[in-house]
């Protein structure tokens, strides 16, 4: 179970931090631990209403780029924001998670992408694959700092050990080694392509590690798009639609 561990953003408290749930109702959440549950954290993303984001409202040194589809990014290449990330990390962690979801990872594709960059900012997208490598490897070891046994799970980013290149194999290996499984959203609609699950099937499937497939469907589609997932040896789940607000995991038998 994936969810947001912050029950009330830092705008809406009075000393402007975040509240997250406490152990004993992430116990309660985790069923008394029947079920694992991943904390939510944004890897490349800028969210006005954590606690990280400056009270004076200034600029601050970890602000990235904007994307065309105005998402304000963070400078994730700079050490500021990993610093945060890795705060964060220990946070998510002391509420009892077993492990969190990196979100947005994709991101390393648009900032590696945009005709502007920042002067610092790494120059193209094998270099913002290679450091999108590191920084999940990064975030995975801070987790396991307080939890020997946290899982880890990224969302989307299939392609980038291929974007890093083949002279970054040791790079990718380590990556995969690091992480527990892939989520992929939409993979049986808009991002349905047979590159991406060549690639689910060759970096991932066959290196042992679990592809998520979370798609959006109801009624009749709903048994069509689990049956196409598990054909292809992934774990399914659905959603009504993009809102995220109901999730059900089809007990349809494998083929």
């Amino acid at each position: 179970m994936i969810i947001e561990a912050t029950k009330v953003g830092a705008p809406d408290t009075a000393d402007g931090l975040e509240v997250t749930f406490s152990r004993e109702e992430m116990n309660h959440i985790r069923r008394q631990g029947e079920r694992p549950v991943l904390a939510y954290l944004n890897l490349t993303e800028v969210e006005p209403w954590r606690d990280y984001w400056p009270k004076n409202q200034k600029t601050p040194p970890w602000l990235g780029p904007e994307t065309p589809s105005g998402d304000k990014l963070a400078a994730f290449w700079r050490p500021e924001w990993q610093a945060i990330l890795r705060k964060r990390v220990a946070r998510l962690m002391n509420t009892g998670a077993d492990g969190v979801f990196l979100d947005d990872a994709l991101n390393y594709f648009v900032a590696g992408g945009l005709d502007s960059k920042m002067p610092d900012a790494p120059a193209t997208i094998p270099a913002t694959a290679e450091l999108m490598l590191s920084l999940v490897q990064d975030m995975a070891a801070e987790a396991r700092k307080e939890r020997c046994d946290a899982l880890i799970v990224v969302n989307n980013a299939v392609f980038v050990g291929r974007d890093a290149g083949p002279e970054h194999l040791g790079a990718f290996n380590r990556y995969r080694a690091a992480i527990d499984g892939i989520l992929i959203e939409d993979g049986f609609g808009g991002a349905d392509t047979p590159a991406l699950h060549a690639a689910l099937q060759e970096d991932y499937l066959a290196m042992g590690l679990p592809v998520l497939s979370l798609d959006f469907a109801s009624g009749v589609q709903t048994e069509h798009i689990t049956s196409q997932a598990r054909a292809k040896g992934y774990v399914p789940y659905i959603v009504p639609d993009g809102s995220f607000s109901a999730l059900t995991h089809p007990n349809v038998p494998g083929p």
